[in-house]
């Protein structure tokens, strides 16, 4: 099937990135996250799990840190839910592959005729850059690893269905529950490729 940016709404275009990461099922873009922290803060502090953590065997300066950590997540989300790489998010800015389908006028790497989702690597791009998400084809293959395969089987699904009736299957999928982050593999990809 041939698909083409203009047959997608554009109040749709932040739910599906260009690399094919379903964004609609993404914890930054529902914010399900926040909200259990919003939760966990209230819970431990309305308990005052500083002072009975302790006695269930919990470190008090592991909580400290706890709760910390879950305030400062909670006031990132301030500035609102990810629009999606579509729609400007900020990885986008520096995503080879993101700038790569905005700058072809595409909505996702499927339309490119490069772009083969049965290769290892789909995108052949491998040009040089300053840091490992610039370069499309590493870009490629880290979220490949990071995402066990879904975006390039969202790109496949795509190209069978189209773009609208993938939509609204990704809209049915993420109303039963499926999340990215059920996906997401352990491994330390991202942090992995900044060290190098």
């Amino acid at each position: 099937m041939e698909l083409k940016i203009e047959d997608v709404k554009d109040e749709d275009r932040g739910k599906l990135a260009p690399c094919g990461i379903l964004c609609l099922g993404c914890d930054s873009y529902i914010g399900d996250g926040v909200q259990a922290a919003k939760t966990i803060v209230e819970i431990w502090e309305g308990w005052n799990m500083k002072d009975v953590g302790p006695i269930l065997g919990l470190n008090p300066k592991g909580i400290e840190t706890t709760l910390k950590t879950l305030k400062t997540y909670i006031k990132s989300a301030k500035k609102g839910p990810c629009p999606g790489c579509s729609k400007g998010a900020p990885a986008s800015k520096i995503c080879g592959i993101a700038l790569c389908v905005k700058t072809k006028g595409f909505w996702t790497c499927a339309e490119c005729e490069d772009y083969d989702p049965e290769s290892e690597t789909p995108c052949p791009y491998d040009e040089k850059s300053p840091i490992p998400v610039g370069n499309k084809k590493n870009m490629m293959k880290m979220i490949c690893t990071r995402y066990s395969r879904n975006p390039i089987e969202n790109l496949k699904r795509c190209l069978e269905i189209g773009y609208d009736a993938f939509l609204k299957e990704a809209e049915e999928k993420v109303a039963d529950g499926w999340r990215t982050w059920k996906i997401i593999s352990d491994e330390m990809v991202f942090t992995d490729a900044m060290k190098k």
